[in-house]
């Protein structure tokens, strides 16, 4: 657990560097004529009209008469459904936003304007929609990895040194049982042989071996315990760093570059209008 300390650090430089007030991305789309940002969810398709209530990588979500429809999938949308759907306020904003939009940093620049080349590169308004939800699911579930890690890093270097407290007294108690049976050893032998009060002396070994089993029992049992909380800690520092990993390299095939190992930083907040608004005009 040794990259705790600077795990926890590089977060809190970066939290603190995302909460002055930066630059967005520079584009390369030309921003036209300026276009009012949708304020209405109704969608009109060809076989139903509804509020768009959703619009993720699993589809788009429409609720008609108090009922939510079945997910539609981007693919299965005409090409003038789908510039209808980009008129729409949730959908609008499903593409063109990631987290809030009171401030960016130098890295939102970086992201934002791989974003941009990733839009500019769909073959379809269909592609590039659904590539870009999809991008977006997965840098809200590596940030959700990243909320969770310095704390399960803590949590499982709190575990370590609980679980080495609780074994190291468990070889000292064992230590001691190993000795109290040698002494049980030579009692028996010297009442044997009959020397005085070895009786007693025999007895008075016999009972600290009993006591001393008894608190290794004990100690063996918090021992279990403690080693696997350890373990269960140390699993989900694994989980969360594979999942990061995972997310990065999934990530890289879309042309979006996150760190896959450490040090990590958090995805900052994303805005993405120029591209979407060039769309709409486009059409």
């Amino acid at each position: 657990m040794k990259n705790a300390h600077w795990l926890v650090w590089s977060l809190i430089v970066m939290a603190l560097a995302t909460s002055a007030q930066g630059q967005s991305a520079v584009t390369s789309v030309p921003a036209g004529r300026s276009l009012e940002t949708p304020a209405n969810d109704i969608l009109v398709l060809s076989n139903v009209t509804g509020k768009v209530r959703v619009l993720d990588s699993k589809g788009l979500l429409l609720e008609t008469n108090l009922v939510y429809l079945p997910r539609i999938k981007l693919s299965d949308l005409s090409q003038a459904e789908l510039q209808a759907l980009l008129e729409t306020k949730t959908a609008y904003a499903a593409l063109t936003a990631y987290g809030s939009l009171q401030w960016t940093n130098a890295q939102s620049a970086v992201i934002e304007n791989q974003l941009q080349q990733v839009w500019l590169q769909g073959k379809s308004l269909a592609e590039k929609m659904q590539t870009r939800l999809e991008i977006l699911a997965d840098l809200r579930e590596y940030n959700y990895n990243l909320t969770f890690l310095p704390g399960s890093m803590a949590a499982a270097s709190q575990y370590d040194a609980q679980a080495a407290a609780v074994n190291d007294r468990l070889r000292k108690r064992a230590a001691m049982v190993v000795t109290s049976a040698a002494q049980v050893d030579i009692t028996e032998q010297e009442r044997a042989s009959g020397v005085a009060d070895a009786r007693l002396a025999e007895r008075q070994a016999k009972d600290t071996y009993r006591e001393m089993s008894n608190r290794v029992e004990k100690v063996n049992d918090q021992a279990i315990i403690a080693n696997g909380q350890a373990a269960n800690a140390n699993q989900q520092v694994t989980d969360y760093l594979a999942n990061c990993a995972a997310l990065s390299t999934r990530l890289a095939g879309h042309g979006i570059n996150v760190p896959g190992a450490p040090p990590f930083y958090p995805i900052p907040p994303l805005t993405m209008k120029a591209e979407v608004d060039a769309e709409r005009m486009a059409n």
